[in-house]
């Protein structure tokens, strides 16, 4: 049974966590080519604002334990 701070929050914090490494590898290297218009760049907001909404969940849940 999933509980709060156990082994299943704990892998799924740590795929978010992989998952926002990885979004920000790629928009790294997007804005290091420096040949991406503010459109596709745009495209990217929505899945920063989640990764980064999910790793402040995450800290916030670390602090409350």
């Amino acid at each position: 049974m999933a509980r709060p701070g156990g082994l299943l929050e704990e892998l799924a914090d740590a795929h978010a966590l992989k998952a926002a490494a990885v979004l920000v590898t790629v928009v790294g290297a997007v804005l290091e080519g420096g040949r991406s218009s503010e459109t596709e760049l745009a495209a990217f907001v929505p899945a920063l604002h989640a990764a980064l909404e999910e790793c402040v969940g995450i800290m916030a849940a670390d602090g409350e334990r």
